[in-house]
């Protein structure tokens, strides 16, 4: 299947053309979203780490987010957009706020079974990061991705700012794990400090756990 040339793809050129303002990420736009951040994370070592057969990645991959996306984030969690899921961010809600509980637990079981061998490897990372986590209430940025045709144009950082401001203006904190020294100074620049940093299990690569505190904007 070349997924390349599927529908799922339709969303870049609304991004590209630059008109579209950050908006919430809809049903109808799911597949173009898990579509971007496949396409986005396929590269990166955290993709080949976690899902070893090469021949099956990419599928697996966007059956994981696109499941994930449905099923969890546009209920239970607060999901942006700019191009019609040409770039994306996913944010998981504080404890105690409404839809929370969706994502006590990172994955089910039939998730960790997806991914074969690398399963309890994957479940120690899940719980390696949640021991990380920030113990103060805070939204939670588990993905943000814009489409490999789109990078490079500021739009991840742009709606990031944006998504930012929404959380200024209620005073609550922000948190999230990246895995490069790039992406830290890209968060950095945006008020994120590292809190811990470690390696994931199993020779993964490393993580950064981060955290933007609180303000409420005048």
């Amino acid at each position: 299947m070349e997924w390349g040339s599927e529908g799922p793809h339709a969303g870049i050129d609304a991004a590209a053309e630059g008109t579209h303002e950050p908006q919430r990420l809809s049903a109808a736009n799911a597949q173009t979203a898990a579509w971007t951040i496949t396409r986005a994370f396929l590269p990166k070592r955290w993709a080949e780490w976690s899902l070893t057969a090469p021949a099956t990645r990419e599928q697996t991959l966007y059956g994981l987010v696109h499941g994930d996306i449905r099923d969890r984030f546009l209920e239970h969690g607060d999901c942006w957009t700019i191009g019609s899921g040409a770039c994306v961010t996913l944010w998981i809600p504080p404890a105690g706020h409404p839809g929370a509980e969706a994502f006590e637990a990172r994955r089910d079981e039939s998730q960790y079974e997806i991914y074969g061998a690398r399963g309890e490897t994957m479940r120690a990372a899940d719980q390696l990061i949640a021991a990380l986590k920030p113990d103060v209430p805070h939204w939670y940025l588990d993905t943000i991705a814009t489409d490999p045709d789109l990078q490079g144009r500021g739009l991840a950082g742009r709606l990031l700012d944006h998504n930012l401001e929404i959380r200024d203006a209620a005073g609550e904190a922000c948190a999230l794990d990246t895995h490069s020294p790039e992406n830290v100074a890209f968060y950095n620049r945006r008020g994120f400090e590292v809190t811990g940093r470690t390696m994931l299990p199993g020779d993964g690569p490393d993580l950064y756990m981060m955290l933007r505190e609180g303000t409420t904007t005048r």
